[in-house]
């Protein structure tokens, strides 16, 4: 689900290891990536899974992208937003990026819905709009990935491939 998730991309194979500091936004930059956002990947790559099996060479009809998408993928997508929503964050700086994150999970969601829709109405206006919302949520998780690696070369947090 390249247009859905570049969250994969961006954290899913990072962790932030450093030694404590008395840094309050690297103490907060490690706490929110290795204890709030990787614990979520999984959630987020069984989203990505069940929406790849039916976009893309998996396509197979309409309603099969419809039930699947109302039945299954935006419910758990819905899910995981609110468990985004959810983490915490110590200090304005880590807040501020995490918001882009939220952002960007709220535009692919939107983008869901609106799909639903285009393929309810057969709109191909619809369809369009729906493509633009996947494409400016992409952009808000590439902007989210820049964000995260900038604070940690601005507080000194090394960013480690697990």
């Amino acid at each position: 689900m390249k247009k859905l998730s570049i969250f994969m991309l961006v954290l899913c194979c990072f962790s932030i290891l450093a030694a404590c500091s008395t840094d309050p936004v690297k103490k907060d930059l490690i706490t929110y990536v290795n204890d709030g956002m990787l614990p979520l990947t999984q959630d987020e790559k069984a989203v990505t899974e069940k929406y790849e099996s039916v976009t893309g060479d998996n396509f197979t009809d309409d309603e099969t992208l419809y039930n699947t998408l109302r039945d299954n993928i935006i419910p758990e997508y819905t899910k995981y937003l609110d468990k985004v929503e959810a983490v915490k964050t110590e200090t304005p700086e880590v807040r501020a990026v995490h918001e882009t994150y939220i952002k960007a999970v709220s535009t692919q969601k939107e983008a869901l819905i609106t799909m639903i829709d285009a393929l309810e109405k057969g709109d191909l206006n619809l369809i369009n709009e729906s493509n633009t919302k996947l494409s400016e949520g992409k952009k808000l998780f590439r902007d989210f990935g820049e964000q995260v690696n900038t604070l940690a070369k601005e507080h000194d947090v090394k960013i480690n491939k697990k």
